[in-house]
């Protein structure tokens, strides 16, 4: 998979963001280089929050028109809900696929771990734009403290709002996670029976699902860009687009959960 990022930009505040305060450390956007976008590449837009960028539209019609088997753009959704919106990216690209951040399943919930009142109910309308406009969704949600024991709704919820599949990753202790993770690191011991259970009802529905090295099915891993994971060319001065050839930050990747019971599902 090929990675793209649009910049650290966002209109969430999530409290387990990984980037922590590099939005305004590093503001603007790298240098975008589609003439390295091979045919059958998959390829995905990644953030910060990708739909800021007013130029995404345009980025997917030219990874398209290089050739990309899958178009991803990692997302919040909320500017999807604007149904225009969700027109313009499909008609960019037929091979365009979402990954949508949705980590709760109420207002209450969600909005607490993105920090943003309304959050939730613009997920969830774009989602459903998207959707309407034939885009596929896949769902990722961070499992922290406040909604472990809700992963089975939050399956629901994804199902309900027309998700074709759930990856699920944990918090981890980084960014600004680092400052609280006391309150927002879950132990693995007490996610395994919720998070079991939530992949039970992910088959029930038909959902592919994602946790750590494991999958529902191969091409279930290939619709998700693999949130935690970033490559941001290091810029040359603050704002800057231009690039250091060779020189990139890269972020830990989240752990990855690898206690599920093997025969659970």
């Amino acid at each position: 998979m090929r990675a793209i990022a649009l910049g650290l930009s966002c209109n969430n505040a999530c409290v387990f963001c990984a980037q922590g305060e590099l939005s305004v450390q590093r503001p603007g956007r790298p240098e975008v280089r589609l003439a390295d976008v091979k045919p059958n590449e998959v390829v995905a837009f990644v953030g910060g929050e990708p739909t800021l960028d007013e130029e995404l539209p345009a980025l997917v019609q030219g990874a398209h028109d290089r050739g990309a088997r899958r178009i991803i753009v990692q997302t919040n959704g909320r500017r999807l809900a604007y149904r225009a919106y969700a027109r313009v990216l499909r008609e960019a690209s037929d091979r365009l696929s979402l990954d949508v951040s949705l980590h709760g399943s109420s207002v209450a919930m969600h909005d607490y771990h993105t920090q943003t009142p309304g959050s939730f109910q613009q997920t969830a309308l774009g989602v459903r734009h998207a959707r309407a406009e034939g885009i596929e969704v896949g769902i990722t949600t961070v499992v922290t403290r406040s909604n472990y024991r809700h992963l089975v709704e939050i399956v629901q919820v994804a199902r309900g709002i027309g998700a074709k599949a759930i990856k699920f990753v944990p918090a981890q202790r980084f960014g600004r996670a680092e400052r609280s993770s006391d309150r927002i690191i879950a132990p693995v011991e007490l996610v395994e029976p919720y998070l079991t259970r939530a992949l039970r009802e992910a088959a029930r529905f038909g959902l592919g699902w994602v946790v750590g090295d494991r999958a529902s099915a191969p091409m279930a891993r290939e619709g998700f860009a693999g949130l935690g994971e970033v490559e941001l060319p290091a810029a040359t001065g603050a704002g800057s687009s231009e690039t250091a050839r060779g020189s990139r930050m890269r972020l830990p990747v989240i752990a990855q959960f690898q206690t599920v019971d093997q025969g659970a599902v």
